[in-house]
């Protein structure tokens, strides 16, 4: 069910909405928010899908840019003077609802709009209490101060997912041990039953070390690891290792030019999603999206017509900032690798064309080269699955 619900216009405040949605999906859940772009379906009545999701919604968020207020149609009329305006329509139902937190969010040094500049259904929304959520360095504390604010109004309720979760899967396990071990055995005469095979259970506290009385058990000197109980979203180094190893023959993986002692990049990626990570942990160890690129090879190392530069990230974030994460996500993919290492997203990118989809096993390379000013320092595999490619950079 959709519980927060986010407002806004493309033409004044795409980007700064982009990291907001990136934040408050990592808060909440992407199930939890919903952004026009990602949400409605080709082919749907919009109208009809934001009048279901506003309904729903505890929280809706209303973006204000700077050219919010004024911005026209094609005939130069302006389009919240329009009854059919979708951020009219929004704001309005949204406002008529007396159970819905309404919070104007202001961004790019935006101001709150005067009542008599709004139409009757929207002058309301001036007297609604407003947030400023700022560009860096005062994003991450802005927007933790707005997502405090929605943890208030909905009073925990995400916080109690996982413990809901772990009851159901506890009431399972029980069902299923009444069902295959007690029932089976209940049912067996004494004398004739034969010993049936011990079920281990991997305990989620903390095992001992004190050996089981069960003789057909093979004791172990270490506790038990169960991978597949809390798989990560990302590849394991053994993994990634044999990845490279299995394209190594195809194409050269060593980039033109070396940098041992340079800067440290991560890119973490699947057939759906690119992520460029900057690993540093010191607050002022940011780095430049401008000066690198991104270019997929064929199997002779030579480029093929699958590109990306980062100045395309530049012209929402101009750094990649210390644990920060510039992000290529195309909207019509879904499904998206999202890295629990990026702790904040920089810049993020959706709307991109296929030329740019170097990554991907789409492009027909084999390899992409990443580039900083032109100059050649680092290679990866193209290839399905999690991928995990670690380069360095020159020196501050």
């Amino acid at each position: 069910m959709t519980s927060i619900f986010i407002s806004y216009r493309r033409a004044d405040s795409m980007a700064y909405t982009g990291r907001i949605y990136d934040r408050l999906v990592n808060a909440f859940g992407a199930r939890h928010v919903f952004k026009d772009v990602e949400d409605i379906p080709p082919g749907e009545d919009f109208r009809s899908v934001l009048d279901k999701a506003l309904t729903v919604a505890d929280v809706v968020l209303i973006v204000i840019g700077p050219q919010w207020l004024m911005i026209t149609d094609d005939e130069g009329k302006r389009r919240l003077n329009d009854p059919t305006d979708f951020v009219r329509i929004e704001v309005e139902t949204a406002l008529k609802r007396t159970d819905v937190l309404v919070i104007p969010v202001l961004v790019n040094n935006a101001t709150m709009p005067p009542a008599d500049s709004l139409p009757a259904g929207l002058k309301d929304l001036a007297f609604r209490n407003s947030v400023v959520v700022r560009n860096d360095p005062d994003f991450n504390p802005d927007i933790n101060n707005l997502i405090t604010a929605i943890e208030k109004r909905v009073k925990g309720s995400s916080s109690r997912l996982p413990l809901i979760a772990g009851v159901i899967a506890a009431v399972l396990i029980i069902a299923a041990l009444l069902i295959f071990v007690v029932l089976p055995g209940m049912n067996t005469p004494a004398a004739t039953s034969t010993p049936t095979a011990e079920i281990i259970v991997v305990p989620t506290t903390a095992p001992t070390d004190e050996p089981t009385d069960e003789p057909t058990s093979v004791p172990t000197d270490s506790p038990t690891e169960a991978p597949t109980i809390a798989p990560t979203d990302e590849p394991t180094a053994e993994a990634t290792e044999a990845a490279t190893e299995a394209v190594a023959s195809a194409a050269d993986l060593t980039p033109t030019v070396l940098y041992p002692d340079g800067r440290a990049l991560q890119l973490l990626y699947n057939d759906t999603s690119f992520y460029v990570h900057n690993p540093a942990t010191n607050s002022r160890a940011t780095i430049a999206f401008t000066p690198l690129k991104f270019e997929a090879l064929d199997a002779d190392g030579n480029p093929i017509d699958f590109s990306y530069s980062g100045s395309r990230w530049a012209t929402v974030s101009a750094n990649l900032t210390a644990q920060g994460c510039g992000a290529l996500e195309p909207v019509q993919l879904r499904q998206f690798l999202r890295p629990s290492r990026c702790e904040v997203y920089n810049a993020n990118r959706n709307n991109l064309q296929s030329s740019e989809y170097f990554w991907r096993t789409v492009s027909g390379g084999v390899t992409f080269r990443v580039l900083w000013n032109d100059e050649e320092v680092g290679r990866c595999p193209v290839q399905a699955g999690s991928n995990r490619c670690d380069i360095l950079i020159p020196p501050a």
